[in-house]
């Protein structure tokens, strides 16, 4: 599954297995074939992912929103 992080300065994409996104409704671990989605996340939480080698990584917005569909996610961050 594909994750794109883009912020206005700069955009990443990475292979991911799985993300962790905190939002209002609380916390959602999203998967390949997850139900498509876009929704807020809450500001200043921490984002997880896992990559395909295991190794996890954490980044914190200020404010975000997340796409999700089946085989991608895309976070749109504002700095």
């Amino acid at each position: 599954m594909k994750l794109d992080i883009i912020s206005p300065s700069v955009s990443c994409t990475y292979e991911v297995a799985w993300v962790e996104l905190n939002t209002a409704a609380g916390n959602m671990i999203i998967q390949p074939g997850h139900a498509p989605l876009v929704i807020t996340l809450s500001p200043h939480k921490q984002i997880i992912y896992c990559l395909k080698n295991g190794k996890q990584e954490v980044f914190i917005p200020t404010r975000a929103v997340a796409e999700v569909t089946r085989t991608h996610i895309t976070i749109l961050v504002s700095e």
